[in-house]
């Protein structure tokens, strides 16, 4: 990852290869203009009187200062109107920054700070920036012309080390979001749930968490019954995997529960061919605990952390389990399978159950790319929540709107929980097509008891797909959606009461 600094420094003092300045539309003045060379200045008001640029959001334009000042060239950046600028169109653009910057080959820039200066800026800025430069390359062949961005400077008009200490805590989220990007974008051949595993090991022993992997035949002789039921059809056996983070001593834990289907196939209910290939994804919620978890480690939050990953593959064989089968489940209840291709539901409803009689949490959240229904209904930009807990519900939003990760939460009636009533079981695996993502919700509601628990369907938001909204920030792939605005919760958490 590229250093991103945080520095007060006047632009005519500091030596860049490219200074990236942001401008608002239709508007002439921005912060410490005057300390450009002054026939640089009457240069870009002339091309802003001349409406050659106009600030619109997103568009840019080069100016050569030829040798006038210590940077090589400017990138004028356009914010749109002040009005309307908020901390994710901050995060927006300066990741549109980092893209043309690389455009124009160059290793090194800096960027002066956009609006007023505050913590909410200084934080978007650098996700934005941090965000932007990642790519998934690990399957290519080296381009050897290709020029990566080195170091990035902020640079702001006051003090400097309360605003570095910002851009380091959102560098280490960053850098969990893209370690969740890197997991999730791995093709199927090389992560079965083995590796998952092995992955939270080695963070287990990095960052000096407590870590356990449950095995098939441990799960069965638990009683784990919905894990082992979908897993049992692949070679890949399942893996229940645990990480504990201790930052708070003997305060209760947040529970946070990841399904992490390494390729979903959809069993003996088996998928279209048509975009298959994107079931690698399916994992993304299990990556993005273990991404969480390797942030609140690294960030050393002073709060208690669970993560649980149910980890499979589900595959049709011989061993897979079928339609019409009735599965015992952790905490006793039984369901009807009727469709395998439900069968996220069925790992994290056992992961729920676990977590709960194990560790009391304090809060339950669930991520998961459970259901279509949840895409149908929200579109692609937007997770859905459902949870039994309005204040819980409530808080995972208004940290979402502080991240820009958009979510909205859907009503859990009894009526739904109507549609999952079996003839022959407790409960069904599925409640038919109408509020499907709701339902999918009503089944895990019956895994959790009084937890108070938020459920978190990102099926629509892993990873960029047809319907995606374009932001620089998220290359495609695996998007690790739903990581900074946990991190905030936790970190919200530590703060003691006003």
């Amino acid at each position: 990852m590229a250093q991103i600094k945080v520095e007060k420094a006047k632009i005519d003092q500091k030596q860049t290869s490219l200074l990236i300045i942001g401008v608002f539309e239709n508007e002439q003045n921005f912060s410490q203009s005057k300390e450009l060379d002054p026939s640089v200045l009457t240069y870009i008001k002339e091309t802003l009187d001349d409406k050659d640029f106009r600030g619109n959001f997103g568009s840019s334009m080069i100016v050569y200062t030829l040798g006038k000042g210590p940077m090589k060239k400017i990138l004028l950046l356009g914010l749109g109107k002040r009005k309307q600028f908020t901390d994710e169109m901050a995060r927006i653009a300066a990741g549109k920054a980092v893209l043309r910057a690389k455009e124009l080959g160059t290793k090194e820039f800096s960027i002066l700070q956009f609006s007023n200066l505050d913590e909410g800026l200084v934080e978007a800025m650098t996700e934005g920036i941090a965000l932007a430069l990642y790519s998934f390359d690990k399957y290519k062949a080296p381009d050897p012309e290709s020029v990566k961005v080195e170091e990035v400077t902020i640079l702001i008009n006051s003090d400097s080390p309360r605003f570095q200490m910002i851009a380091e805590k959102a560098g280490h989220v960053a850098e969990a979001v893209n370690f969740a990007r890197d997991l999730g974008n791995l093709p199927p051949n090389d992560c079965p749930p083995a590796h998952l595993a092995s992955v939270a090991l080695s963070l287990a022993s990095e960052y000096g968490m407590k870590a356990r992997v449950v095995e098939r035949y441990e799960m069965e002789t638990m009683g784990l019954g919905g894990i082992v039921a979908v897993g049992k059809g692949s070679n890949n056996p399942p893996k229940l995997i645990i990480l504990e983070y201790n930052g708070a001593g003997d305060a209760k834990p947040y529970l946070l529960v990841g399904k992490a289907v390494t390729f979903d196939t959809g069993g003996i209910s088996l998928k279209p061919g048509d975009k298959m290939d994107e079931m690698k994804f399916d994992k993304c919620g299990g990556c993005n605990v273990l991404a969480l978890l390797r942030a609140v480690a690294s960030m050393k939050l002073a709060v208690n952390v669970v993560g649980i990953v149910p980890s499979v593959e589900n595959m049709p064989s011989s061993t897979a389990y079928r339609p019409g089968d009735i599965v015992k489940m952790y905490n006793g209840k039984t369901v009807e399978v009727l469709n395998t291709d439900a069968e996220g539901r069925m790992i994290l409803a056992d992961a729920l159950a676990y977590g709960i009689a194990t560790y009391s949490p304090k809060a339950v959240i669930d991520m998961a790319t459970l259901t279509g229904a949840a895409i149908i209904a929200l579109g692609a930009n937007v997770a859905a929540l459902v949870g039994n807990n309005k204040q819980l519900t409530d808080r995972v939003r208004r940290m979402a709107e502080k991240t820009g990760e958009r979510m909205w939460d859907l009503p859990l009636y009894d009526e739904f929980h109507e549609q999952i009533k079996s003839t022959h079981a407790d409960i069904k695996n599925i409640g038919g097509r109408p509020g499907g993502a709701i339902t999918a919700a009503a089944f895990l509601s019956n895994f959790v008891g009084s937890a108070p628990w938020v459920h978190m369907d990102i099926a629509g938001t892993a990873w960029t797909q047809d319907g995606t909204y374009e932001r620089s920030y998220n290359p495609k792939g695996a998007t690790g959606f739903g990581i900074r605005t946990l991190v905030k919760q936790l970190s919200e958490e530590e703060k003691p009461p006003a």
